[in-house]
């Protein structure tokens, strides 16, 4: 109990210091800064989620997102003639069918995860643009938008913790996806669908990519559609928030409330950087160093796993 105790203060300690760092050496940012951080948190938070199913399948996916814009777009699209609802619904099934279409793609292709993703956004992209028309955009009501602001996306993002904790410590398929994430080979001698519990892995994180359309639908009051496979420059900040969050899971086993941190951590640092004028060129180098310094970690905690496994 006591190193459990010791584990959580340690893991809040830390967006605390930084938090309270930056507001010591950066002028303008402070107490004022709080609702900004948090809201700029929960887009990756579920970005983070839809990519860390898919980890947690033994798989890499760089379509989280594409698939949370052609969600956006597709809940933008809707809102004109249903309002909020209309983002709602057509948000978290737009995340859904993407979810679908690469799972399906995935597991009768038979090609590396990566390739697929990386086919599936050079399409998704276009029909994203095809959805948008000729202005390239689509734009949503202040009323119909209330349904993803500031604070009822705080809202949306603790359900969608609540949710991924049920699924991973709660339900059957979760622990059938860290079973064929952790040994695929095993998981099939012992009789699972392996292909069944992966094309499922990317239905869940559809889910996910749903709930982060209809935040980014309403965060600007428009959705812009992306080309040029500009939107997978969108999952570096929620895979470094996910990595940092599997980190500190030797310290308190809750990967929700982990990741939670871990986006927090991310998006106190840029904020920060952004507080103390830091260019978007300068911010993308500490970006890289960060993923870099962050995966590093990480593959050296997954080998000394396996070889802890092994003996």
């Amino acid at each position: 109990m006591k190193r459990k105790a010791m584990g959580l203060t340690a893991i809040f300690a830390i967006p605390v210091i930084l938090y309270l760092l930056f507001s010591f050496i950066a002028e303008g940012f402070g107490v004022h800064s709080l609702p900004i951080v948090l809201s700029q948190c929960a887009i990756p938070l579920l970005i983070g989620f839809g990519i860390f199913i898919t980890m947690q399948a033994g798989m890499f996916d760089f379509s989280v997102g594409v698939r949370v814009v052609f969600a956006a777009l597709l809940g933008a699209s809707l809102e004109p003639v249903f309002g909020a609802v209309g983002i709602l619904v057509g948000s978290i099934a737009g995340g859904v069918i993407g979810g679908v279409v690469i799972g399906l793609l995935y597991r009768y292709l038979k090609v590396p995860s990566m390739v697929i993703a990386l086919g599936f956004v050079l399409v998704f992209e276009v029909i994203g643009a095809k959805i948008a028309g000729v202005s390239g955009f689509l734009k949503v009501s202040l009323k119909a938008a209330k349904i993803g602001s500031y604070p009822t996306n705080l809202v949306i993002a603790l359900v969608a913790c609540v949710l991924l904790y049920i699924i991973v410590y709660k339900s059957k398929i979760g622990t059938q996806i860290k079973a064929v994430g952790n040994d695929e080979k095993l998981a099939m001698n012992v009789g699972l669908n392996t292909d069944h519990i992966k094309f499922m892995s990317w239905v869940i994180s559809g889910v996910f990519c749903g709930l982060g359309g209809i935040l980014q639908a309403c965060y600007s009051l428009s959705v812009t559609a992306q080309i040029g496979l500009v939107t997978m420059n969108m999952i570096f900040k929620p895979l470094i928030g996910v990595l940092i969050g599997v980190q500190l899971v030797r310290m308190w086993d809750n990967l929700p409330v982990l990741i939670f941190v871990g986006e927090l951590i991310v998006s106190i640092i840029f904020n920060g950087f952004i507080a103390l004028g830091l260019s978007d060129v300068e911010q993308n180098i500490v970006l890289g160093i960060f993923l870099i310094v962050v995966m590093a970690f990480s593959s050296a905690n997954i080998v000394q796993r396996r070889k802890s496994y092994g003996d």
